[in-house]
Order: structure tokens, then C-alpha cells, then sequence
């Protein structure tokens, strides 16, 4: 399922510069008659004119997570020269979600009443997808990079302690909880200081391991 994306996706999102369908639309106060361009059809999975558009028919198609912010911002602009904006959810008419944004204004007439409300939608599905998706890659890679660590940590500690797999993994557990220090963090310098040393000795892993324990280095979580 889409979802909304919070401010700082969607400064991401706005920031990429990839090419949003943008829309028209309009609607009259006084009769809630509207007017869609082709491309607001086109987002609610209509053929333009095919329907007629109606307030009923706009929130019908809001995500009902959404509805009622979108019933209130609605609601407002009816009453409010003041521009509006928000970031939605629509679900079209063939069941497929969109993230939108939405922003307008209400127009008066001579008396200060809002007769007409006009405004753009902007689909962003495209680019928030694309980021979600760049996103958990570079999760992925770091969770590789942070497995390939623990591994070659386990490795050191089974060639130098002459452990098992099991075993080695359990001192690095230990070790993670008794300095509340991050298992791939953790591993990482193990690692860091197994290079350093070349060729690493019994020792030197040892005393690695009660450096760990005396000092009790911790890093965030």
C-alpha cells in the first residue's frame, strides 16, 4: 500500500526533479459543480469526461486514511481565500493507489464571499516509489556490509581462540551486551584491528577483546 510520505521524504521526493503529471481542477461554490482536466480524470482511472466529478465522487476516492483530512481542507477552502496545500492518498478507479499533492485557492467575489476554488494535483507516486526503492537498496547493502563484518569478526575469533562458529559468535554476543555496543559496530573494529596487526595473534585478539571490556566503548544503537 502507498503511503503519505512524512517532510523529509518529501523534500527528497520534490528534490529529484523527476516529471510529476500535474492537473487541473476548479470548482464552483455556489453549485459544487467541477471541472477535471484531462489529467485529473486520467489520475482517478478515468477516461477524461467520463464521469462527472462531484465532491461525493473526490472523497469516495481519498484513501480512508485520508478522507477526513481531505473532507477538512475541502471544507476550508470553501470558506478561505487563504492557498492551500496537502499531500494525499487517492485510490483510483481501477484500485491502484496515488500520493498526491494538492494545492489551490479560493477566489471571491466584490463581497469577500468564496465563489470558485481552483487548484493543481501533482502525482508523485512515480517519484516516491523510486525513492522507497533506492532507499531500501542501500538498506540492503548495509545490512550485507554489516553481515560480511560479523562473519569475517567470526572467522578471526574461531582461527585465533580456536572456537567454533557457535562459540565465536557467542563472544561477540557477549561482548555487543557487556559494552552495549552494536554487534556489526562491534565487529567492525575487531576487524579494523586485525588489519592493523597483519597477520593477527592470539594475543593481540585477546587483548583487543579486555580493551573492549575495560573501556566499555559504546555507540549508538
Amino acid at each position: 500500500m502507498t503511503t503519505v510520505p512524512d517532510d523529509e521524504t518529501l523534500a527528497k521526493v520534490l528534490s529529484r526533479g523527476d516529471q510529476a503529471s500535474v492537473g487541473e481542477f476548479r470548482v464552483t461554490v455556489a453549485t459544487d459543480e467541477w471541472w477535471w482536466s484531462d489529467v485529473v480524470y486520467e489520475m482517478h482511472g478515468f477516461a477524461p469526461g467520463e464521469v462527472v466529478p462531484t465532491s461525493d465522487l473526490v472523497l469516495a476516492h481519498s484513501h480512508p486514511d485520508d478522507r477526513q483530512h481531505a473532507q477538512a481542507v475541502l471544507d476550508e477552502a470553501r470558506c478561505s481565500e487563504e492557498p492551500f496545500a496537502m499531500i494525499h492518498r487517492i485510490v483510483d478507479a481501477q484500485g491502484e493507489g496515488h500520493v498526491v499533492a494538492t494545492v489551490g485557492r479560493g477566489r471571491c467575489d466584490d463581497d469577500g464571499t468564496v465563489t470558485e476554488v481552483t487548484g493543481y494535483l501533482l502525482d508523485l507516486t512515480t517519484s516516491v516509489r523510486h525513492l522507497a526503492s533506492e532507499e531500501a537498496n542501500a538498506s540492503i547493502q548495509a545490512a550485507a556490509r554489516s553481515r560480511r563484518d560479523i562473519e569475517q569478526a567470526k572467522g578471526v575469533l574461531m582461527m585465533v581462540l580456536g572456537v567454533d562458529d557457535d562459540g565465536a559468535f557467542q563472544i561477540l554476543r557477549r561482548l555487543s551486551n557487556d559494552t552495549n555496543t552494536p554487534l556489526r559496530v562491534l565487529a567492525g573494529w575487531l576487524m579494523t584491528s586485525a588489519r592493523e596487526a597483519e597477520t593477527p595473534s592470539r594475543d593481540a585478539v585477546l587483548a583487543f577483546l579486555r580493551g573492549l571490556e575495560e573501556h566499555g566503548a559504546v555507540e549508538s544503537r
